[in-house]
């Protein structure tokens, strides 16, 4: 099968695959077995080398062909870990991270644990939505060209802007020559939300953050079931397997 004709299915990992490890267990089984018709893909917000440190602990879960990490500014071979370089570039042009830093350093913000931080990444603990609404005004007024998300009334999040875990897919769809109504994205939290894009099939697990929830649409499937049976419930439903 050439790879306009598969399928991209494309799914985050905390929370959706990962939380119920009955459930993890049967999908895998299910993944594996149509593997020739699947281009797998995880999608976290976390940097690729956490996500490679999670996904060792359930060696089951079929290796994908591609990661994504820290927010859509990522992509990684599955296999060998080699980062796809032309979309590295891609997002490097105009992006200040330096600058980035010393505003937030300057507002005495609070950063993630290094760990979550890259170099076309930047996160921040942020205390309320005044405190959000005053970033974007001093990133604004400097003159950078960033996309700030803000979840969880606490969570921050700066990233080039061409980048998010929405816009990385339909990188990698264009890049593989894949059809976008064959493209399936499953997520759970409120970052997940611009993955679901009109016509990518998507998955709501049924353990969905209320930003999830209140999607809806002719392409938007909520799955009864939670976790990993709600990915499952969600492949059946858009007959991908």
């Amino acid at each position: 099968m050439t790879a306009k004709n598969s399928w991209l299915f494309v799914s985050d990992v905390d929370d959706t695959l990962l939380g119920d490890d009955a459930a993890l267990a049967q999908l895998a089984a299910v993944l594996r077995a149509v593997s020739d018709k699947l281009i797998i893909v995880y999608n976290s917000s976390r940097p690729c080398v956490s996500l490679r440190d999670t996904l060792a602990t359930v060696p089951h879960l079929p290796t994908p062909h591609y990661l994504i990490g820290a927010l859509g500014t990522e992509i990684q071979e599955g296999e060998s870990g080699k980062n796809l370089t032309d979309y590295t570039r891609y997002l490097s042009q105009g992006w200040q991270r330096n600058q980035i830093t010393a505003i937030m350093d300057n507002m005495g913000l609070t950063a993630h644990a290094p760990e979550y931080q890259t170099p076309l990444k930047a996160s921040y603990d942020v205390p309320d939505a005044a405190t959000y609404t005053q970033i974007l005004q001093r990133l604004s007024a400097a003159g950078l060209q960033a996309k700030v998300i803000y979840s969880g009334d606490k969570n921050l999040d700066i990233i080039p802007q061409a980048a998010g875990k929405g816009a990385v897919i339909n990188y990698l769809q264009q890049w593989l020559n894949i059809y976008p109504e064959r493209v399936v994205v499953a997520g759970d939290s409120g970052n997940d939300v611009d993955m679901f894009s009109s016509p990518y099939r998507g998955i709501v697990v049924g353990n969905a953050d209320p930003e999830l929830k209140q999607l809806q649409g002719e392409y938007i499937y909520h799955a009864r079931a939670a976790y990993a049976a709600g990915v499952l419930e969600g492949l059946r439903f858009w007959k991908v397997l």
